[in-house]
C-alpha cells in the first residue's frame, strides 16, 4: 500500500506559517512577496486532509473494489460524491475503463482518478490538463507507470496473461493497492 509521510506536508506548513509571519514584518515595497506566501498557505491547507478523511477515502475505493466493482469504478465511486456525482452514475460511467481500457493500457485506477479530476477541473481545458498531468506524474513517481500490463507484469487482454494474473492473485493484491494508491494520490494533490 503506498505509504503517506505526514510529517513532511506538516514541517513544510509549519515553515510557510514561520515566513509569513516575518513577511509581515517586511515593508510595504515587499507586499507581493507576502501576498505570494499566503497564496501558498492557502493553497497547502486547501490541499490538507485529515488522516481520518484520507483513511476513509482510501478505505471506501478499496472496499467497492473487493466488493466486486471494477479498479476505475472503484477509485471514481470513493470521490464522486463530493463532485456533486451520483455513485450509481459514477459506477456506469467508469465501466468500460477498467483492466486498462480493456486491453490492459491505461490502468483503470489511474482512468478513474483522471474522471475524478475531470469533476473537478473539467470547466477549463488548462487547469484540467494541468492538473491531470500532476496526476500522472505523481502516480509514476510512486508505481513507476500507469500502464496496466507494467503494473502487473502481464497482458490481461490475453488467455495467457490472464491466467497469469489469476493465477498468481494478481487482481487481489496488485490491482487493490493500485486503486489504494491511486485514491491516496488523489488526496496527496488535495482531492
Amino acid at each position: 500500500m503506498y505509504e503517506v509521510n505526514y510529517s513532511k506536508p506538516a514541517e513544510r506548513y509549519f515553515n510557510r506559517k514561520v515566513f509569513m509571519r516575518m513577511d509581515y514584518k517586511q515593508s510595504n515595497e515587499d507586499k507581493s512577496k507576502t501576498s505570494s506566501t499566503l497564496e501558498e498557505v492557502a493553497d497547502f491547507e486547501s490541499r490538507h486532509v485529515s488522516e481520518t478523511e484520507i483513511n476513509d477515502t482510501v478505505k471506501r475505493a478499496a472496499d467497492y473494489f473487493k466488493n466486486g466493482l471494477y479498479c476505475s469504478q472503484a477509485v471514481l465511486g470513493a470521490f464522486c460524491e463530493k463532485y456533486g456525482l451520483a455513485k450509481e452514475t459514477a459506477f456506469r460511467l467508469s465501466f468500460g475503463l477498467n483492466s486498462g481500457i480493456r486491453c490492459a493500457e491505461a490502468c483503470g485506477a489511474v482512468t478513474g482518478a483522471i474522471l475524478v479530476i475531470g469533476l473537478k477541473y473539467g470547466h477549463s481545458k488548462e487547469i484540467g490538463n494541468t492538473k491531470t498531468e500532476e496526476y500522472i506524474k505523481h502516480f509514476k513517481d510512486k508505481n513507476s507507470s500507469i500502464v496496466c500490463r507494467s503494473l502487473l507484469g502481464c497482458d490481461i487482454s490475453t488467455p495467457n496473461g490472464r491466467e497469469k494474473a489469476i493465477r498468481e492473485n494478481l487482481f487481489k493484491t496488485r490491482c487493490l493497492g493500485l486503486v489504494e494508491n491511486a485514491a491516496q494520490a488523489l488526496i496527496d494533490l488535495g482531492y
